[in-house]
């Protein structure tokens, strides 16, 4: 589902390649600490619970398909035993 090293990265060189736009959001993140930190701390604290929950979701169902992925090799090694 979610592969955070690609993620970040992307995140990474889409910042480092618009730097205007990344001291832009540094700004006004800053700007919104600032002025409202009680808001902040919900948002950003919203903002970890929900990247959180997607990264628990990605393991979940990485976990999924390995167990799926195994059970069709047991399987086709069964059968091949049975075969035998």
């Amino acid at each position: 589902m979610l592969d955070f090293n690609n993620y970040w990265s992307l995140v990474y060189n889409f910042l480092a390649t618009h730097q205007l736009l990344a001291i832009g959001i540094a700004i006004a993140v800053l700007i919104f600490a600032y002025k409202k930190p009680v808001e902040a701390v919900k948002f950003f604290g919203f903002c970890a619970f929900l990247v959180a929950i997607l990264y628990i979701m990605s393991l979940l169902t990485e976990s999924g398909s390995h167990g799926v992925s195994d059970k069709k090799e047991m399987s086709t090694e069964s059968r091949l035993e049975q075969l035998d």
